[in-house]
């Protein structure tokens, strides 16, 4: 590892992400200067920076929809350019680069992040073996790390004959395709049930019409008191219509939140077991039936 310095350039609002960066690098036995943790007591913040950057052999920018409008990373980096420096521009968040590094090839964290460790590993000079210790950084931006793999055994189709297929973690869970077309279920049973609590309440209402408005009369020789009977068990029906819509917007109003579990599970995909992943998914399908 050569021991440059490597001088750290960040918005404030990606503080968290650039010290968890720096430390582990740090860790890990490279030279990172970053104004948070180089900066003495006493000493003025510009003079320190300006000193910093001067010094420094590599530049490396957090590029992010704030950093790419901050002034003061602005800056930053027309100095490292002018001064040729090596740079290492590693892009965490989705943003329009700026001109001066549209050019420049950037590690990609945000959408590849397993290549973006390696290309950052291999600029540095650190071993390839270290890239677990970057990983843990990633969190830090909503990103998680390449899908760790399972093996499965299934039988071919159309035969006996068993086969070890490669999965990945998050494939095990249940998908958001199947949690949106159990939401739609639920919704399109809703609408059914109202349809029937409507045809039962039209019903019911007829009945009891009819046989007050011919009771005397020879026309209708049901006797009142079954008549009366029916109209209730028609009306008990509504009612248990009426509890299986109640139970299905309870449903609905769960599902969603397990959607939204599926979405913090797969950032941690790679830390969940077998039993975790179970758990989620009898979850999801005690919540689709009824």
């Amino acid at each position: 590892m050569s021991a440059e310095t490597i001088f750290v350039s960040y918005s404030s609002k990606d503080r968290p992400f650039a010290l968890g960066l720096v430390k582990e690098l740090q860790e890990l036995g490279a030279n990172v200067w970053i104004d948070q943790l180089g900066i003495g007591l006493g000493e003025d913040w510009d003079d320190a920076i300006e000193q910093a950057l001067e010094k420094s052999e590599t530049f490396m920018i957090i590029l992010s929809p704030t950093s790419v409008e901050s002034r003061n990373v602005k800056d930053e980096v027309n100095i490292a350019i002018n001064s040729k420096k090596k740079l290492v521009p590693i892009l965490i968040k989705e943003c329009e680069l700026p001109m001066r590094l549209q050019r420049r090839q950037y590690a990609d964290l945000a959408h590849n992040p397993d290549k973006a460790i390696n290309d950052i590993l291999t600029f540095l000079g650190l071993q390839e073996k270290a890239s677990a210790s970057l990983r843990k950084v990633l969190s830090l931006i909503g990103v998680s790390e390449a899908p760790q793999k399972f093996v499965q055994v299934v039988k071919e189709e159309d035969s006996d004959k068993e086969i070890e297929k490669e999965v990945d973690v998050e494939d095990l869970l249940v998908s958001d395709a199947e949690i949106d077309r159990a939401i739609n279920m639920h919704k399109k049973g809703i609408k059914k049930n109202w349809q029937m609590t409507v045809i039962t309440a039209i019903v019911s209402v007829i009945l009891a019409v009819l046989v007050y408005k011919f009771k005397d009369s020879d026309f209708i020789t049901l006797d009142p008191v079954y008549a009366i009977i029916g109209c209730l068990s028609i009306n008990l029906l509504s009612i248990r219509l009426y509890g299986s819509m109640r139970k299905r917007l309870r449903n609905i109003d769960l599902i969603e939140l397990l959607k939204l579990k599926r979405e913090r599970l797969t950032r941690i995909v790679n830390k969940l077991s077998n039993k975790e992943i179970d758990d989620f998914n009898n979850e999801f399908y005690n919540y689709i039936t009824l």
